[in-house]
């Protein structure tokens, strides 16, 4: 079994904000996505970064369900249980 290293938080925010093109700080954990106009496109978006920067794979299903930034940075930092 490999061993997954956890995204530092700082890391994924930027991640988020290069996805809804906008600066890291206006960026928190607890925004709620609707909020921040997160939508289909950045799905597919953070499904494909992730899986580049973090070699994480992330389940569809999972992120359908994700509210907040915290959620999908639990999704990426807990992807290697979630099977």
């Amino acid at each position: 079994m490999s061993t997954i290293v956890a995204m530092e938080q700082s890391v994924f925010i930027s991640l988020i904000a290069g996805i809804l093109e906008v600066e890291p700080q206006t960026v928190s954990m607890t925004d709620v996505l609707e909020d921040i106009d997160w939508d289909s496109l950045s799905n597919i978006s953070f499904i494909a970064d992730i899986d580049s920067e973090a070699n994480v794979t992330v389940n569809a299903d999972d992120l359908s369900n994700a509210t907040t930034v915290a959620d999908l940075f639990a999704l990426v930092n807990g992807a290697d249980q979630a099977k």
